[in-house]
């Protein structure tokens, strides 16, 4: 007996919809290319249950007559391709054909549509890819898709769908991107009732972008053109003064085609090596232009991914188009409300920002540090000063954890089991360390009695002396040590500390960010912040933790709504908060290249040592490195 058979079309759809429709931004993303292909002028999407229950997709194109749309629910059946040839030159977004037939087979869907030359339109329903009903229906030139209950036959794959938060954020994320490859065409975006996105026809890019993002973003964009031959790169990129903590705001375009591709990304980040700090990534609005004989956009069944035939030439010509913009842009492309130097902006480089913080030191007067009421003070810059070009070589070492002991006093923190990793990243490092500077150091308990403060070097670093030799102790990361245990202390007695702004601060957010803002707000507001949602996407700052500053509301807020929804949905109630905690506390930590008095630097160290956890920042990087008498005597060989 043969054990090969033909699969049914029903089975054969199902397997297909796998590949095609991976989670409900799948469907929009093919409903939304069959529309431009069409030649619509508006679209207007429509989602409920981030897709789940509801993505109906509109559009005034050219439509279809009843024949076509009967047969356009077959598999493989296209209009955009006729023979082999024509997939050397593909020129639509769509081609394959089995988009209608994969997302028929796991949803109800309903398809109403008519053209100009029809006197009346045509409804198609199809439930599970079984054709329900074909009846004539009063309808304008275009056509509309309604696609509900996705994945009700298919339970196994429906639990796989992330929150309704989630999956709203990748639709309101790919709108965006079609939108921007489209400046010319309409795109309306209604998200449970309320409208997420409404752009107008625009004149170019950057007045598209100005509708999607804002005013703030589109003042620090430098404009990249470059052009080798038939291939041509252009497009807008952000000053290495204005990067974020993720790649979302990364678009990429090829022949008008939104792709992921590592290639592309690759370049960017090759054009920005050395401006900006690790962890740190630009945004960017690149459209690659070549002939379509030069590119495979046959590689991925949602056509996400495309293979280019001289990769390495596209690869150059993207970094050096960025390159030569960066380079040549004025200095007007820095942010236009960048303040004077000793308080620059808080989206400025991370080596550029100091932020005023208020720890609690204790008096002068105290033999003992953590006995006394402890007094306010403001963690300010002081004059920078001359640096000694002599350096030494030593091989320091991250204490263990072990090694630094508790001095009395104060209620022990209760992070132990917070795991949060390094999503959000530490401003100003990798969040890494050498290997060779992995050793174990001796076991030896620390207290602060029996340190010794030496000075300060490079204005980063506190240099301290106890009876094994030599410390180095990272300022800004035990800083905001200091701040997050005490955060995360008053966030859990319900106590959190706030100061309500004179003047409310407006932030608008993209799509995307919009979409997350209203899961995220609950925890935000945990974590000490006062938002309200006015129109549009436009969101009003009324009250911020009380260790942040004036003014760096609105980045953190930009930086916590990019960073934490790509990562939400893995994180605990806990985790979440601690990830908000953590953020909060290295933007009000004091910064490197920060001159501190000696009161500033044995209050950083006294207190850094009440700490539960004083050995690593909240984002896993070492505090403190020792350099052993043994060390020292070995370098001079003794």
């Amino acid at each position: 007996m043969s054990k090969i058979r033909v699969l049914p079309d029903s089975l054969a759809n199902k397997i297909a919809a796998g590949e095609v429709v991976e989670r409900p931004a799948s469907i929009v993303k093919e409903l939304l290319e069959n529309s431009i292909d069409a030649r619509a002028a508006r679209i207007e999407v429509t989602i409920e249950s981030g897709g789940r229950r509801l993505i109906r997709v509109s559009d005034d194109g050219e439509g279809m007559t009843r024949d076509d749309a009967v047969l356009a629910f077959e598999r493989h059946a296209t209009s955009k391709i006729k023979s082999a040839e024509d997939l050397e030159a593909i020129l639509t977004l769509g081609f394959r054909g089995e988009a209608l037939a994969s997302i028929a087979s796991v949803a109800k869907v309903r398809l109403r549509t008519q053209t100009a030359e029809d006197i009346v339109g045509v409804e198609i329903e199809i439930a599970g890819g079984r054709m329900i009903d074909v009846r004539p229906t009063a309808f304008t030139r275009g056509a509309e898709f309604e696609i509900r209950d996705l994945f009700f036959n298919v339970p196994a794959r429906r639990k796989f769908l992330k929150s309704e938060a989630t999956e709203s954020f990748h639709i309101a994320n790919l709108v965006t991107h079609y939108a921007l490859a489209y400046p010319h065409l309409s795109f309306t975006l209604i998200n449970q009732n309320r409208e997420s996105i409404r752009t107008t026809p625009a004149a170019d890019l950057r007045e598209r972008a100005y509708q999607l993002f804002g005013e703030k973003f589109i003042a620090d964009l430098i404009e990249v053109r470059g052009e080798s031959g038939s291939l041509k790169v252009e497009g807008f990129v952000s000053s290495p003064s204005a990067v974020r903590a993720t790649r979302d705001n990364q678009y990429f375009f090829v022949n008008r085609r939104f792709v992921r591709d590592k290639l592309l990304s690759g370049a960017l980040s090759e054009s920005y090596r050395a401006m900006v700090p690790s962890g740190s990534h630009p945004s960017a609005m690149l459209f690659v232009e070549l002939p379509p004989e030069e590119v495979d956009v046959n590689v991925h069944p949602a056509k996400t991914e495309v293979r280019f035939v001289r990769a390495s030439i596209v690869r150059d010509m993207v970094r050096d188009a960025v390159r030569a913009g960066i380079q040549h842009a004025k200095p007007a492309a820095t942010p236009m409300s960048l303040p004077a130097a000793k308080q620059p902006a808080d989206d400025a480089p991370p080596l550029q920002r100091v932020a005023a913080v208020e720890p609690e030191p204790k008096p002068a007067s105290s033999p003992q540090p953590h006995q006394a009421e402890q007094q306010k003070i403001i963690l300010e810059p002081e004059p920078l000063q001359a640096e000694s070009s002599g350096q030494m070589r030593f091989d320091p070492q991250p204490l263990d954890p072990e090694e630094i002991g508790n001095i009395s006093g104060g209620e022990a923190v209760e992070t132990s089991n917070i795991h949060y990793g390094n999503r959000l990243g530490c401003l100003g490092g990798s969040g890494s360390s050498d290997a060779s500077l992995l050793k174990p150091a001796s076991n030896l308990t620390l207290h602060a009695d029996e340190i010794n403060l030496l000075g300060q070097l490079h204005q980063s670093f506190i240099i301290a002396a106890d009876r094994s030799g030599l410390l180095l102790i990272d300022q800004h990361v035990a800083h905001e040590r200091i701040l997050f245990e005490q955060h995360w202390t008053a966030l859990r007695r319900g106590r959190i500390e706030v100061q309500r702004l004179l003047l409310p601060e407006t932030l608008d957010l993209s799509p995307a960010q919009a979409s997350a803002f209203d899961q995220l707000l609950p925890e935000l507001e945990e974590n000490g912040f006062e938002l309200s949602r006015l129109s549009g996407r436009t969101i009003a700052v009324q009250a911020v933790p009380a260790m942040l500053r004036s003014g760096a509301a609105q980045s953190l807020l930009v930086e916590l709504l990019d960073a934490i929804e790509t990562e939400r949905r893995s994180l605990s109630i806990d985790e979440l908060r601690a990830e908000i905690a953590a953020s909060l506390a290295c933007r009000a930590a004091v910064k490197i290249h920060m001159q501190l008095s000696e009161e500033k630097s044995r209050w950083l160290v006294d207190e850094l040592l009440r700490m539960e956890n004083p050995a690593t920042c909240p984002h896993g990087r070492p505090i403190v490195l020792r350099i052993t008498m043994r060390d020292i005597e070995r370098g001079f060989q003794r």
